[in-house]
């Protein structure tokens, strides 16, 4: 483990895009009372989701509608079988999207 915080303190957004502009090869820990969440990243690109039994690019969005939580970035797991791969901007700007609907 190598960052942990609160999202009170630094977006969900805000975290994945620094991880991914930074090129690491890491997974995301998320948590809260009621739910739980895992990414994956390897060289600024999303390999895996899951958020609330939800996998894939609608775990992105889901665990973007939080607005607290904790989170734990650690090693990406040595033989990691990846699920998917997402280029970060797409599906933040398409999570933004669906949040804005949600809100008007």
């Amino acid at each position: 483990m190598f960052l942990q915080g609160s999202f009170n303190t630094i977006s969900v957004a805000a975290l994945i895009q620094t991880l991914c502009h930074e090129r690491r090869s890491v997974q995301i820990e998320a948590w809260r009372t009621d739910a739980n969440a895992h990414i994956c990243l390897s060289e600024g690109m999303i390999i895996a989701a899951k958020c609330e039994g939800i996998e894939g690019p609608d775990a992105i969005y889901k665990l973007m509608s939080w607005s607290n939580g904790l989170f734990r970035v650690g090693q990406l797991p040595e033989h990691f079988a990846p699920t998917m791969a997402a280029e970060p901007e797409g599906l933040l700007l398409e999570a933004a999207r669906q949040r804005d609907e949600l809100m008007a």
